[in-house]
Parts: C-alpha cells; structure tokens; sequence
C-alpha cells in the first residue's frame, strides 16, 4: 500500500504526457498579474511549482505565518502531509480529473487558460485545521501540452465557511467555458473519465486515538481528556498505551512530536 503523497504522483503520472520531463528556468515573473485572476478573500500563500521535479520554484513569505515552516523549507510532501484525512479521497480524486480535464478536453494551447478552484482543510501552525480555497493556474507548458510550471494560491476562509463542498470548478478565462461545482466523484463528471484505481495506507490510530493525541497536544491531563470525551479516566489510560505501542516514542513529547512530523494531527 502506498502514501497520499505516493499515490498523487501515481495519478500525475498515469495521465501521458500530463508533467513534462524536463524542467525550464523561471523566467521573470509578476506575481501580481497572476494574483489578479484569483480570488483571495483571507490570508493567503502562493507558490510555484516545477511540475517536472515537482519542486518548488517560489513560496511565499507567508507560508510561515500560516504553516510555521520556513519558504525555503516548504515542499509538496509536506502541503499533502497537511491536508485533513477526511479531504485526502477528494484531493486525489479533483487531481485526477483535473489531469483529465486538462489532457483529454481542451487543446494544449488552451491549458494556460484554465483556474482550477477547490477547497481542502489544511493542518496550520497551532495543529487546527482551517478550511483553504486552493487555486491553480498552469504558467507554462511544452507544444504538446505537458506542464512546465503552476501557479498556485491556497486562501483561509475559515472566517467564510467552514464546510467543505467537495466541489471543483474548472473556470475559464480569457473567454474559455467554465465547468463549475461538479461532483468529481460522480460516474459522468466525464463521459470518458476513468478513475485511477488506488490503495492508500490505512490510518495507524484509531477516530478514538486521534482525538486522544490532538488533546494531549493541547496540553490536556489524562483526567481532562476523559472529562472532554466523556470517558472514563482508565479508558484514556488505555487509549494512551496503545497509542504509544504503535510508535516509536517513549513518552508524550516523543509522540506529539511523531505525530506532527508524520502528518497524524
């Protein structure tokens, strides 16, 4: 079985000639003109990616603000890391379409004029998760259509909604058609859509003992953990037990510190 992180890349892949294979220097670019298409109603980030090496050419000084991680530190592995798990199955699955939609529906000359929208809770700086608006926008490709590099913004909302849609809209610009809201997870999204087929790594921890670990994060005692999930103090014991059984750690610093690393909380 495979990570979120292994599979999405499986996804990219499966889809011929979808990333190009071999990357180009960034020319100059004015983030502002690409900023303008987009809408970002909250804090914001941004990057650039090299969809060849699937490396990031630029990441906003933001990103520390919202995710705590130096830009020059930040990667693709560790955005995906952040998504909630609830969110992963629609992430890989507006992906896969997205390639899709992008290979299969349009011209090549006709990729640098689509902004894809969709909206995933991401893992922030404190451990909470918000509610992001997350907008691409291919900058380059090779003739034939293969991407070279993406500009991408991730927006909090929080303040707007806290629902997730599970919705992907494909919004033309420069006077292209527009998909919006569709059900990626419905049969006919696409006449000849064909979902990628994946098995992803189970959850080590059970719905129980994530709750556990995201309190003890919090600074919470055995006895106010028990209290907030209305369980006995010898159930959180046991709960502590087995989540330390299934980790390296020796202790709660040790865990919490795992735990984050590795994306779990």
């Amino acid at each position: 079985m495979k990570s979120s992180k292994e599979v999405v890349v499986d996804i990219w892949k499966s889809h011929n000639n979808y990333l190009a294979k071999k990357s180009v220097n960034l020319e100059t670019v004015n983030v502002v003109d690409y900023l303008a298409n987009l809408f970002c109603p909250g804090p914001y980030y941004y990057y650039i990616i090299d969809s060849p090496t699937l490396t990031l050419d630029i990441v906003s000084d933001s990103i520390q603000t919202v995710f705590g991680i130096k830009p020059q530190d930040f990667t693709l592995n560790m955005f995906i890391d952040r998504i909630h798990p609830e969110d992963l199955s629609f992430f890989l699955r507006c992906e896969d379409v997205v390639a899709h939609f992008l290979k299969n529906r349009i011209p090549p000359s006709d990729m640098v004029n689509y902004k894809i929208n969709y909206c995933l809770r991401e893992r922030v700086a404190n451990g909470s998760y918000r509610l992001f608006l997350m907008q691409t926008v291919t900058m380059q490709t090779t003739e034939d259509g293969a991407l070279l590099k993406v500009f991408g913004t991730h927006t909090d909302i929080e303040h707007i909604t806290s629902i997730n849609n599970k919705k992907l809209s494909l919004i033309g610009l420069n006077g292209s058609p527009s998909y919006l809201e569709l059900d990626v997870f419905d049969d006919t999204v696409f006449d000849d859509f064909v979902p990628f087929e994946y098995t992803m790594e189970k959850p080590i921890f059970t719905t129980r003992e994530t709750e556990v670990i995201k309190l003890l994060a919090q600074g919470l005692s055995t006895e106010m953990i028990a209290l907030d999930l209305n369980i006995s103090v010898q159930t959180v014991f046991t709960h502590r037990k087995n989540i330390l059984r299934k980790t390296s750690a020796k202790n709660t610093s040790e865990l919490i510190a795992e735990c984050i690393r590795k994306g779990y909380i």
